[in-house]
């Protein structure tokens, strides 16, 4: 992973828990430290009409950490996805990140976690959060959270930092939940998709070279019965497009670390994911997905809005 940022330490605004607002021009952004450093609601306000919200909005009340409503935006850190039986086969070892059949455990820690405002202003968040050794993660790390809104969109900024005296494994993402406002259309960039088997239970297995765009279209009456999730390559910096046909709305996904997408849309819910992350789900290989002690790693993702 690409490398060069600094992690703060303490101090900061005092806000920890609360909503955090953003607003820059016709768009709003709102964040929720204390339910994962979460994304909860990402919309323009035009001139006339009613407001447009590029994500599904995210529910405060009643908020289960393990049980997260599929909505809004979050980091995923230290890996992206899960590991078969939770097990995660590193070097010599065997991890194991939860209970065998604990099979609602994904994409690690930081989701599930109260983070602290470091700073905040009208266009700018910076969250942060600290992890503690574990049996089920034998490596404390910080992670960094910037999140950035101008008039053109919303800039996330992500920075880990192991503060173990060894390497540390390391897989990060961003699950953004996508709103059904009307029909959408996606083009996602990808150099191939893997597809589980009978055996795999929902982990990619099969590889398929793709020559050609991965094309997503959802029609609001017309919805999938079944819900499908495809890993994809992206060769090199992840690139997607959510067209909204409706309303001539736009979102252009950019991840230059990313060299993985996954798209996902469940059966009887409005929404589509389109989650660009550093490794494959089910595995992190052990010379590429690393962390060094005390030297940041970074991870991006340009959400711009049209």
């Amino acid at each position: 992973m690409p490398h060069g940022s600094s992690i703060g330490h303490g101090g900061g605004s005092g806000t920890d828990g609360a909503r955090v607002m953003l607003a820059c021009g016709a768009l709003e952004a709102q964040l929720h430290p204390s339910l994962g450093a979460r994304l909860g609601c990402l919309r323009h306000h035009g001139a006339h009409g009613a407001p447009f919200d590029y994500l599904v909005p995210v529910e405060p009340c009643g908020f289960e950490p393990d049980r997260w409503q599929r909505a809004g935006c979050f980091s995923m850190l230290p890996f992206a996805n899960k590991f078969p039986r939770n097990t995660l086969t590193w070097n010599d070892a065997a991890i194991e990140v939860a209970a065998p059949d604990a099979s609602a455990w994904l994409h690690g820690w930081g989701l599930r976690c109260m983070w602290q405002v470091e700073s905040a202003s009208a266009t700018r968040c910076v969250m942060t959060h600290a992890f503690a050794a574990t049996a089920a993660w034998p490596w404390s790390y910080r992670a960094q959270l910037t999140v950035e809104l101008d008039t053109q969109g919303i800039s996330l900024h992500l920075a880990v930092l192991n503060e173990s005296a060894g390497p540390m494994p390391l897989g990060c993402g961003f699950h953004p939940y996508f709103a059904l406002n009307g029909a959408v259309h996606a083009t996602a960039q990808v150099t191939a998709r893997w597809h589980a088997s009978e055996s795999s239970k929902g982990l990619p297995a099969r590889r398929e070279p793709v020559a050609s765009p991965l094309l997503v279209d959802l029609q609001p009456d017309a919805l999938p019965r079944e819900t499908f999730t495809w890993f994809c390559e992206t060769g090199a910096a992840a690139h997607a497009v959510i067209d909204y046909p409706d309303t001539g709305r736009r979102v252009t996904l950019t991840s230059p670390q990313a060299r993985h997408l996954v798209v996902h849309h469940r059966a009887g819910e409005r929404f589509l994911c389109v989650e660009p992350c550093t490794h494959l789900a089910g595995r992190l290989d052990p010379a590429h997905h690393v962390a060094r002690p005390h030297v940041p790693a970074t991870f991006d993702m340009r959400l711009q809005l049209q």
